[in-house]
């Protein structure tokens, strides 16, 4: 990002109109109809939010959502960069025909059922190194913009050509909650995932997401976050400027941590940023003593500003998450009736 953009006293004044919502902020992650196929033209063509089958399904969902209660939506937007971006040789120059229309169309069916959207701009797998798939795993084509993030370059076009024109669009629209840079980064950066597929430095990646975070205050006028893939890796995005951290928590990721959730929590109460807990599964068989309510229970307790439930739509046959399940509706509604949290 040019240094003629960052203009650090603007933030501050804007800080004035934003606080921290109120009460226990409990989300649902969507956290999408069809992965990577969403927003913009993909591949396999065009079956994003503006299409009629598609606003119809997202429609019916947030109307769903917004009967339990809960008000805000986590949804992936660009995912691993299959779809939505005009390309050059590979690098970004814009989004295609199709990108801002479907964000557009996925804000407004959020505002008119009374709900909210935090967007992961990006999803970790992009940020990985990927191999050729081998003949029997087609049609699943690597995506043409796979290694646009892997060099500076790729990274400068991304923010300049696609991310800032979309937070320049929608930095008024009520249904914006929040920006997140990315999804779980962690797990493609060497310093925290060692290993092949780990596709670019702690160094790079924190540069890369502090330009983002910079193009968000002094442009979108929006809240920005960033969702760290665990409690123990959330401290190394505190110093970027995030409006509020976002850690996962998942029992099975865990297994190499003594601590209980509430231990975990407990150790990070001196952070100086509201902490969000964007990902709690609503099941984990692997972990029989896993259970939801207590974990929000257990989120509320340590003053978080809110925690999201991982997932609101069914997971897709064969898809890692399965075993996770997904959002209890009613189980949603009663939580937050009887915590005192529902909000009309």
């Amino acid at each position: 990002m040019t240094s003629e953009r960052r203009t650090p006293v603007s933030r501050y004044l804007f800080l004035m109109d934003f606080q921290t919502p109120p009460g226990f902020l409990l989300g649902v992650n969507y956290p999408w109809v069809n992965y990577g196929k969403d927003f913009g033209r993909s591949p396999w063509g065009h079956s994003g939010v503006s299409s009629p089958a598609t606003r119809q399904i997202v429609a019916a969902d947030f109307q769903n959502i917004s009967v339990t209660g809960v008000k805000l939506v986590r949804w992936f937007l660009l995912c691993d960069g299959r779809s939505g971006l005009l390309l050059s040789n590979g690098i970004p120059t814009g989004p295609d025909d199709k990108f801002l229309e479907d964000v557009s169309a996925a804000l407004d069916l959020a505002e008119q059922s009374g709900l909210q959207i935090c967007f992961p701009l990006m999803d970790f797998l992009w940020l990985k190194n990927l191999q050729p798939p081998a003949p029997s795993d087609l049609p699943s084509p690597i995506p043409p913009a796979a290694n646009a993030l892997h060099f500076a370059a790729g990274r400068e076009a991304l923010l300049e050509t696609v991310f800032l024109p979309l937070f320049e669009k929608f930095q008024k629209h009520p249904a914006l909650f929040a920006w997140e840079i990315c999804n779980e980064p962690e797990w493609a950066i060497r310093e925290f995932s060692p290993g092949p597929e780990a596709g670019i430095s702690l160094q790079d990646f924190r540069s890369f997401a502090q330009d983002v975070a910079d193009a968000v205050r002094e442009t979108a006028q929006a809240r920005v976050t960033l969702g760290s893939a665990r409690m123990i890796w959330v401290r190394a995005w505190s110093e970027i400027g995030l409006d509020f951290l976002q850690a996962h928590y998942y029992p099975q990721a865990e297994a190499d941590q003594k601590h209980s959730l509430s231990e975990q929590l407990a150790s990070l109460r001196n952070l100086k940023t509201p902490l969000w807990l964007g990902e709690l599964p609503a099941t984990d068989p692997s972990h029989p003593s896993y259970s939801l309510e207590q974990s929000l229970g257990a989120c509320r307790s340590a003053g978080l500003m809110g925690a999201g439930v991982w997932r609101w739509r069914d997971p897709e046959p064969g898809g890692q998450d399965v075993a996770f399940g997904k959002a209890d509706p009613q189980f949603l509604a009663s939580w937050l009736t009887q915590s005192g949290e529902f909000r009309v």
